[in-house]
């Protein structure tokens, strides 16, 4: 009988430790393990300047204002390449090469734009072909689109694809206004000025469709008002948490002072534009609370207070202005209350929020070109606190004083999951600065790469992801084209866990289609594709959950055996 209840029990056993992993153990998508930080420079600064050890060259031949930073994986190989603007020489193209290091593309004459005035450019795949093509922005010239031809090419498609447009580009943003899968383009313009003396209004802004068949048609009459405010920058954003993609637009007073536009994405049914689609936008600005009149540049979108609703942070010749988003379909100016208002002592340009040391919560970075006498010429970095509070970090980021800022976008581009930065600067060229932060640092942090896929456009642009985090703290973020001024930020999504782990991923995608994961493994980067099903994988020499709990079994199998001949021995001595 004792024989019959220890089989029984041993049997038991092994079968429930074969059982599969639940979906807990499940790991999302493609997963690569971030690499380790380098040891910071002597200077043990925030960020330190790599420009020329990364091999990019900082001379710049424009001095005009006009400037331009886009990140984007040309060439599919798993890294962030650069792309840069100069109004008074070539536009140059560089390849990552993987180890710290960029070179000059072969393919960079091909996208060079020799002897014209470019301003902004972006990434983005308009026609899903899995490779993101390229937008340059020009000053009173038609703006250009190069096709991707898979890596091995660019071809000027800007005549066929209809997106040429001839005004003073500053910003090209990309977002899927109607979800049909196919990315739509708002780009910012300006104004002639001074080529055209002192005008009343800027130069009109333009919407473009994208019809999903190569071609865009000019949409702009759907917005109404608003669109000839001389505009530095807009963003596609779903400010009310309502499944589909809104539009801020950031104005400039010196020319029209109309103020900040929001148009509240309200779907089909507009007969009265019927023939550019009937989609609805309501401008609601005003009832909004972000209807703000000042000379707005720069503009950062981002859940700086974790309530789940986006915010605006926006730059000016004044005070810097963030409207935090109260849920409610308002917005309430926390610029003062935030401390990131900067006393009006500047005049900013480009900014960004990022989280550069992965503990949560999203930080900003500010380009300025001026400031008063009260203050040092140096690009202010502010802390989030997490209590809505932010902290003044500029006198540890490790910026260079006296260099006057117009750009800035971000990427991770050594991979090791703490963000660095690239900034234009008006007479010095470009810098590239890397974070140090992360030697030595206990924060864990996690990297997201999002590709979309049959009704979801394969940049994954529009889509919500949230990160919760074991001690309750939910963090929040969009992927997002187009942004800060003239830029392209990486598309990456980077959470930071400061010292926590991550209790659940979910990830909403355009469409309404969701996907949610348990106990992800942090400092990882994972590459995840839409409609795939969760899975237990290799993580690059790294057991996986499933490789684990084999190797248990085994071990436990192996004890229960030895168990089961000890007890059997002393049964037979027993008997």
């Amino acid at each position: 009988m004792r024989r019959i209840l220890l089989t029984t029990l041993l049997l038991v056993l092994i079968v429930s430790l074969f059982q599969p992993a639940d979906a807990q153990s499940a790991l999302p998508g493609d997963a690569t393990p971030l690499v380790t930080p380098v040891p910071p420079d002597t200077s043990r600064a925030i960020f330190a300047d790599v420009t020329n050890h990364a091999q990019l060259g900082d001379a710049r031949w424009g001095q005009d204002r006009l400037i331009g930073q886009a990140w984007g994986d040309y060439d599919q190989d798993g890294r962030y390449d650069l792309y840069l603007t100069d109004p008074g020489g070539p536009n140059i193209l560089y390849r990552s090469k993987g180890d710290g290091n960029f070179a000059i593309s072969s393919l960079a004459g091909q996208v060079a734009l020799i002897d014209t005035l470019s301003s902004g450019a972006v990434f983005a795949d308009y026609d899903n072909d899995g490779y993101p093509d390229l937008y340059v922005l020009r000053r009173n010239m038609p703006n250009v689109l190069f096709h991707n031809d898979a890596g091995k090419g660019f071809t000027d498609v800007s005549a066929q694809t209809g997106v040429g447009d001839p005004l003073d580009g500053k910003t090209a943003s990309w977002g899927d206004y109607d979800n049909d899968g196919f990315l739509d383009l708002y780009v910012a313009n300006w104004s002639c000025y001074p080529d055209c003396g002192r005008p009343f209004a800027g130069d009109t802004d333009a919407l473009y469709h994208n019809n999903g068949d190569g071609t865009f048609t000019n949409v702009t009459r759907i917005l109404g008002s608003k669109t000839g405010g001389a505009a530095f920058v807009a963003s596609f954003v779903d400010y009310d948490n309502d499944g589909d993609q809104d539009i801020y637009l950031v104005n400039d007073e010196f020319i029209n002072p109309v103020g900040n536009a929001l148009w509240r994405n309200d779907g089909p049914g507009c007969t009265q534009f019927e023939q550019f689609g009937g989609w609805c936008f309501t401008e609601v600005s005003e009832a909004a609370g972000a209807d703000t009149t000042l000379m707005g540049m720069g503009l950062a979108v981002a859940d700086f207070d974790g309530n789940g609703y986006f915010d605006f942070y926006f730059t000016n010749a004044g005070p810097m202005v963030m409207l935090q988003n109260l849920g409610d379909g308002t917005f309430a100016d926390v610029s003062a209350l935030a401390g990131v208002d900067m006393n009006g002592n500047g005049t900013g340009w480009g900014t960004v929020s990022l989280d550069y040391d992965n503990d949560g919560y999203r930080d900003l970075y500010v380009a300025l070109s001026e400031t008063t006498s009260e203050m040092p010429l140096i690009n202010p970095l502010f802390r989030n606190n997490g209590d809505g509070t932010f902290s003044d970090m500029t006198a540890q980021a490790g910026m260079v004083s006296d260099q006057r800022s117009l750009g800035v976008a971000y990427a991770d581009y050594d991979n090791d999951g703490w963000v660095d930065l690239i900034l234009g600067n008006y007479e010095q060229g470009y810098k590239l600065y890397r974070n140090q932060a992360g030697a030595g640092s206990p924060n864990a942090r996690v990297a997201l790469t999002l590709k979309g896929g049959g009704s979801v456009n394969q940049d994954a642009v529009g889509t919500r992801v949230t990160l919760t985090t074991t001690d309750g703290h939910a963090q929040v973020q969009q992927v997002q084209i187009g942004g800060s001024l003239g830029a392209g930020n990486a598309t990456t999504l980077y959470f930071g866990l400061g010292q926590q782990t991550i209790q659940s991923l979910e990830i909403r995608w355009p469409d309404g289609t969701t996907q949610t994961y348990q106990n992800v493994p942090a400092n990882i980067h994972y590459t995840i594709h839409y409609g795939e099903e969760s899975g237990s994988r290799e993580i690059d020499g790294t057991p996986s959950n499933s490789t684990t709990r084999t190797i248990l079994t085994f071990a436990l199998i192996l004890f229960l055996l030895i168990l089961m001949v000890a007890l059997a021995r002393r049964v037979k001595r027993a008997e």
